[in-house]
């Protein structure tokens, strides 16, 4: 038998069968899947959404348990706490804090006092003891309400000898003037917290005296939410003490005058 070689335009005529042979097996087969998942959507389209959802899925190279389920990731619901759970498991409580409101106190100086030697001069004096140089207001009402502080003074009398009403009796926040426009100093009660108060009072405060029902002044406030909690007016570690200030005229007569002082903490600015 003689055999005949194969040119070069031989072999590229057979590549090029071959190759056209392999596509249309390729093309048969996608023909064939094409068919196949039409026929399966067309199958489960009658069936619940959800298999549709999970055949699209499926299409598009998505993992899906064959229950049709979209499965997330994520912790199981806890159940209500009360009764055995398993290792594993876990459940929810509430807690719960029920907080009653207390009351607005203040705890004023028990006494006011003075004293000088008259000179000929008009005096200007203060109260130097350190006791008295302040005043504690507890807000324990949380309401935030805010607070203010007043004062009342009868006329100061010895015998029927009085000191004038009008000129007399006036507070600020120190010892070092009468006409000083500082406040007192707000600090919170040692070993405690609080919010401080923002006081509003214009000083020198005049409390103006009066024989009979006297008329209260505010001589310290606070705005709505400050001022809660245990607050210290002044006193002991304050920078600016209160100032406790009478001005006595050089023609008063000697001797010792009284005055009845009535403070009061009300509840709002």
């Amino acid at each position: 038998m003689g055999f005949t070689s194969e040119t070069p335009w031989d072999r590229r005529s057979r590549n090029v069968g071959i190759q056209s042979l392999r596509g249309v097996t390729r093309g048969q087969g996608r023909a064939r899947t094409s068919r196949a998942n039409s026929t399966l959507v067309s199958a489960l389209r009658l069936r619940k959404p959800r298999r549709l959802i999970a055949v699209a899925a499926l299409l598009a190279g998505v993992l899906i348990p064959l229950g049709g389920v979209v499965m997330t990731s994520g912790p199981a619901g806890a159940t209500a706490c009360g009764s055995p759970v398993n290792a594993g498991s876990n459940c929810t409580s509430t807690g719960t804090l029920t907080l009653t409101g207390g009351n607005l106190s203040l705890t004023a100086p028990s006494t006011l006092g003075w004293s000088s030697t008259i000179t000929g001069v008009d005096l200007s004096l203060y109260d130097p003891t350190a006791a008295d140089q302040g005043y504690t207001v507890s807000d324990d009402t949380g309401t935030g309400a805010g607070w203010h502080v007043t004062l009342s003074a009868t006329t100061f009398a010895n015998g029927t000898h009085y000191l004038p009403d009008a000129t007399t009796f006036s507070t600020n926040g120190g010892t070092t003037s009468a006409t000083a426009s500082t406040a007192p100093t707000a600090l919170c009660v040692a070993s405690s917290n609080c919010t401080l108060p923002t006081n509003t009072t214009t000083y020198p405060v005049a409390v103006t005296t009066a024989l009979t029902s006297p008329t209260a002044v505010t001589v310290y406030d606070t705005s709505a939410n400050t001022g809660m909690g245990n607050i210290q007016i002044g006193g002991t570690g304050a920078t600016n003490v209160v100032g406790w200030w009478l001005k006595v005229p050089a023609s008063a007569y000697a001797g010792a005058y009284t005055s009845t002082l009535t403070f009061s903490v009300i509840s709002a600015p």
